[in-house]
């Protein structure tokens, strides 16, 4: 067809131009193909027919393919820059093959890991060149792992370190990514898991500082579920975050589980300043384990200081993070996550139904596991399902054991184990397990961590040494600024003190119980300090809805939105709601808030690091 032809009326991307015969269909699609291209009209829509076009050897195919993959992945659409790649690879093998394998096995790593395998494999069979290589085995590994095929991605790594000299810089700095990368990974692994104290083998810094705070954020999270205290590995992971941060995505994945160490060392603030500053590292690089797992830490330390709101929050993001790349043994993590704080917040539907996701055909073999084990226990508790719970329980607590991470810091789970036994009537059980888990928590040294355990074991124990061991939680929950751990134990010590016959006493204690229950917006704690006040022939106080646990969810995500800077319009085309809407929720949020303008919204929400 000349240029100087009428240009036919120009099909959308993937639409099938009728035809007589496949064969002359897929002609078609060539003819328009090429004659949009030769236009330079946008690369999407020549690809767009090609897809539908049967491969027939025409040497500028693969390349618009390619180009339209690369233009697709720039915006963020994976699943087309997957196709465009696939299709380009059914064209006969030209010579640089290897290119088109290596972007194909990239882009399907997230959503299509067995895949990834195969072309990244494949890819790297034809490769000798060192960084050529070494572009490619960390991302082949980290499919590998999620194809549960951890044992060769450890090999793959441990191959590809050995094969490099170590004469100069780059390559020791290369040999320890490998190296690390392989011990991030063997953590994951129950029989390959590092089982002795110490620096884990192949982790020689050689007197490199960023080495050697990498190979300490390593030791901060193995020694967290071995017999320490708390200040020891509190230090490994101030070391390993005491400096500036790498632009290398391994060793950030390693600094940010130091960060989550600092989480069960039971230090909000100073975790959510190294979240703050790894979530500015991770905005300028594709470190998306490390954004999971800041997510994952954002989560924990809402959670553990009460502030239900943020923990929903951020969650979600971390369960949407974690995903968003197949095989993530983080799913489940993040599922037990989203599970606690939505049983807190009584949105009970909900959290049935994300339970329901749950695969444990895929994950039951992972730690993760463990964690959703927990919250599935918590969730028959609430039930009154003592038995279920209980053997859920006891798996966890076999789990943790066999995964050296028997921390009541990390999972308390012979608190609720001792809570399950008590509804049975097994008050000998119960106490054996709650001695137990104080002992531990003496030994870790923490005050959230042990004011919990007191608290079990004074439910136990009851009488006047519960009373001691109640107002001593209190005090110590208060000083962790665990809110809502010291509500519930509150409303125990309040509901001690009316057994013990201080019935005005113990009802101004449960109210108080209350109050922070509400404020947390921790709806089943607050519904069982009413059943308590009610007992004890008290009237529950109405609640008067203020502060930032008051917003509603729509409420929260607009003042946050202003907060950040954005405009009324910004808000409703980011929500995808009216701008009438939008000054709804902020004028209600204004007053449940107590502030005037946006510019005081700030100190009073938690921002997270990035729009909800």
């Amino acid at each position: 067809m000349s240029p100087d032809a009428e240009t036919p009326a120009r099909p959308s991307e993937g639409e099938v131009i009728n035809s007589s015969s496949p064969r002359e269909g897929s002609g078609s699609h060539y003819r328009t193909a090429r004659l949009l291209h030769d236009q330079d009209r946008p690369l999407e829509e020549v690809a767009g027919h090609l897809l539908a076009a049967e491969p027939d050897g025409r040497d500028w195919v693969a390349g618009a393919l390619r180009a339209a993959a690369r233009l697709a992945a720039a915006r963020g659409d994976a699943e087309r820059t997957v196709a465009y790649l696939r299709r380009a690879l059914r064209e006969p093998p030209v010579s640089g093959q290897e290119g088109l394998l290596a972007e194909l096995g990239r882009a399907e790593a997230p959503a299509h890991p067995a895949a990834a395998v195969r072309h990244l494999s494949a890819a790297l069979n034809a490769l000798s060149t060192v960084l050529a290589r070494l572009e490619l085995v960390p991302v082949l590994a980290d499919a590998l792992e999620r194809s549960q095929r951890g044992c060769q991605a450890a090999e793959l790594l441990d191959r590809e370190a050995r094969s490099l000299t170590a004469k100069d810089r780059p390559a020791d700095e290369a040999v320890f990514g490998l190296r690390l990368q392989r011990v991030l990974i063997e953590l994951e692994d129950l029989n390959r898991r590092p089982r002795r104290g110490g620096r884990p083998a192949g982790l020689s810094a050689d007197g490199d500082r960023t080495r050697e705070r990498a190979a300490a954020a390593v030791q901060s999270v193995l020694a967290v579920g071995r017999p320490a205290e708390a200040a020891t590995v509190a230090a490994y992971a101030r070391d390993a975050l005491d400096g500036p941060l790498p632009q290398d995505d391994v060793i950030t994945r390693a600094m940010a589980l130091g960060a989550l160490a600092l989480v069960w060392c039971d230090e909000p603030a100073e975790t959510a300043q190294a979240l703050d500053r790894l979530s500015e590292q991770t905005q300028w690089c594709d470190a998306a384990a490390a954004q999971t797992l800041i997510a994952m830490g954002r989560c924990e330390v809402a959670y553990r200081t009460g502030r239900l709101p943020a923990a929903l929050d951020a969650g979600r993001r971390w369960l949407d993070l974690a995903s968003a790349s197949r095989g993530n043994p983080m799913i489940p993590l993040a599922l037990a996550g989203v599970l606690r704080v939505l049983l807190e917040t009584g949105r009970r539907a909900e959290a049935e139904s994300l339970l329901s996701l749950a695969e444990p055909e895929r994950y039951g073999d992972v730690w993760q596991w463990t964690h959703l084990l927990e919250a599935r226990a918590r969730m028959r508790l609430a039930d009154g399902d003592f038995a279920d719970a209980l053997e859920d329980l006891q798996e966890c607590g076999r789990r943790q054991v066999a995964w050296q991470q028997d921390n009541p810091a990390i999972l308390p789970w012979r608190s609720l184990a001792a809570l399950a036994h008590l509804a049975l009537g097994r008050s000998g059980q119960a106490t054996r397990l709650a001695h137990q888990e104080l002992e531990q928590a003496q030994s870790w040294g923490t005050p959230r961590t042990l004011g919990v355990s007191l608290r079990t074991v004074a439910v136990t124990v009851r009488g006047r040494q519960g009373l001691r061991q109640l107002e001593d939680s209190v005090g110590l929950l208060e000083e962790a600024g665990a809110t809502l751990e010291q509500a519930r134990s509150l409303v125990e010590y309040g509901t001690l003190r009316c057994e013990a016959g201080h019935v005005r006493l113990g009802r101004e204690t449960v109210r108080r119980g209350l109050e922070l229950a509400r404020q947390c917006g921790a709806v089943g704690l607050a519904d069982l300090a009413g059943e308590r006040l009610r007992a004890f022939g008290a009237r529950p106080r109405r609640a008067h809805p203020a502060g930032s646990s008051a917003l509603t969810d729509r409420e929260c995500r607009v003042a946050v939105l202003a907060a950040r800077g954005l405009t009324n319009r910004e808000i409703a085309d980011t929500l995808f709601i009216t701008r009438r809407t939008v000054e709804n929720h902020l004028t209600s949020g204004f007053r449940k808030l107590g502030v005037t303008g946006r510019r005081e919204l700030a100190p009073l929400l938690d921002l997270g690091d990035e729009p909800t």
